[in-house]
């Protein structure tokens, strides 16, 4: 017999499948919500496991067959594909040609590869769904659930989930970390914001604090110096670009959150912070020292290989150049990016970035002529905090190869795809109607005045 949990995930979940053959964005929600929950590693999704299913798989399949089925309710996005997207193809291609010319195609490349182009696949259909105010709503406020969902998983986790103070083994495949976990929803802090901000109705600001309130202290409980660097720069941009018509609501709320999150800290975490501001101490940490190390053998590999060394390689190859880091993970988005895809590989992927962020303002700036220009500052404005917390946060530990952090670069083109449809739809609408169209009037009505 089935626990509860288990049951109740197996109906959500194909009550998603089939809805995506209607609306193609609840398969989006679905995909979203087995990443974040991942039942693979949690004790109900055992026997899901047992029985073969793949969700994410599933997810996808039943997400690309609703783009057929349910068509009329797939926007139209012109032109057919942007800049931002030509970026991802480009970088697809780059690691297809990277399986030829790279350094070996083991399991490990193949693992990291076949999930490359998988998540660049959902990427491209994010950004073809999310692009109206009711579908973007809809994936944000899955990004709610699911942060609500990790942190309550953070909040009740048994001892044995900590390592050194630290929490891991908690979370999604790419979020199962520390590090990981709170670069992840650091992220997330933004999104959760636009969506309070954006309720329509007060009832749903009381689960979405909540949300707020469990991501915070998830990201407090893995005590990781990366995530708390993309928290500080998240809030420098937070501060001083929020949109003029909520500046006051937003510094409010800020004050608000810092101070509950200053609450939940504790003297081992602040122990932990204040080493990035003492060298001596930086000096004889383990894990500072590593990525030192990486960084130099990071030179060496680039140089030897210009072209890359293919998608899941790095942590072959590392090792080569420095015995003492075999099998080490980068830590670092960028240094990924330029190894693994080589330096052409690497400045596409800085331009998708810029790319992401140009959107950002461009979105600000044109807000004006729109339905909703306050909604839309909003959402541009977050999501540029989101982007810059997690960007930052990638500096310290390996993004690249991560789900979440490929939504949020995608979001600022579903954000400027939704706002070109409206400002069109008005622009339609203010026209003038042509004499032609208009309907003759008699010749026995003409100079006749009404009460006449």
């Amino acid at each position: 017999m089935w626990p509860f949990r288990t049951v109740l995930y197996f109906i959500l979940f194909w009550v998603g499948c089939f809805a995506a053959l209607v609306n193609p964005i609840w398969g989006v929600v679905n995909y979203m919500m087995a990443y974040q929950m991942n039942p693979p590693i949690t004790w109900w999704g055992t026997p899901l496991v047992n029985i073969g299913m793949r969700f994410s798989m599933l997810a996808v399949a039943f997400t690309a067959l609703g783009l057929l089925t349910g068509r009329r309710r797939v926007p139209v996005t012109k032109p057919g594909l942007a800049l931002w997207e030509w970026g991802i193809i480009a970088l697809i291609l780059i690691a297809i040609l990277n399986v030829a010319i790279g350094v070996g195609y083991g399991t490990t490349a193949r693992y990291a590869f076949e999930k490359f182009w998988k998540l660049q696949v959902f990427v491209l259909i994010l950004a073809r769904l999310a692009t109206t105010r009711r579908n973007l709503m809809i994936v944000f406020g899955a990004l709610v659930a699911g942060s609500f969902y990790l942190g309550y998983d953070a909040y009740t986790a048994p001892y044995r989930s900590f390592l050194q103070g630290r929490l891991e083994a908690f979370g999604g495949p790419d979020i199962s970390t520390s590090s990981g976990a709170g670069a992840h929803l650091t992220a997330m802090l933004p999104i959760i914001g636009i969506a309070f901000l954006t309720a329509k109705k007060w009832v749903w600001r009381i689960p979405i604090a909540m949300s707020g309130a469990l991501t915070v202290n998830a990201v407090v409980l893995c005590r990781t110096r990366s995530a708390f660097i993309g928290l500080l720069a998240g809030l420098v941009v937070a501060v001083f670009m929020a949109p003029r018509a909520k500046r006051f609501r937003i510094h409010c709320m800020l004050g608000l959150g810092l101070l509950c999150a200053m609450s939940l800290t504790d003297k081992h975490y602040w122990d932990r912070m204040s080493t990035l501001a003492q060298g001596e101490v930086l000096e004889k940490d383990g894990a500072a020292m590593a990525r030192v190390d990486i960084f130099h053998a990071a030179t060496q590999m680039l140089s030897e290989h210009p072209t890359g060394v293919g998608l899941g390689n790095f942590t072959q190859m590392i090792g080569h150049y420095n015995e003492t880091l075999r099998y080490r993970s980068s830590h670092n988005t960028l240094i990924m990016a330029f190894c693994e895809l080589g330096i052409l590989g690497g400045i596409i992927f800085l331009l998708i970035c810029a790319e992401a962020v140009r959107l950002l303002i461009r979105c600000s700036k044109l807000a004006n002529l729109t339905d909703d220009p306050v909604q839309i500052k909003i959402i541009a404005y977050g999501l540029l905090v989101s982007l810059v917390s997690y960007f930052v946060a990638g500096l310290g530990t390996e993004r690249f190869s991560c789900e979440s952090f490929w939504w949020i670069l995608a979001f600022p083109l579903c954000l400027h795809r939704l706002l070109e449809r409206e400002i069109a739809v008005r622009s339609a609408a203010a026209e003038p109607i042509p004499e032609l169209a208009v309907e003759p009037v008699p010749a026995w009505m003409r100079g006749v005045t009404l009460g006449a």
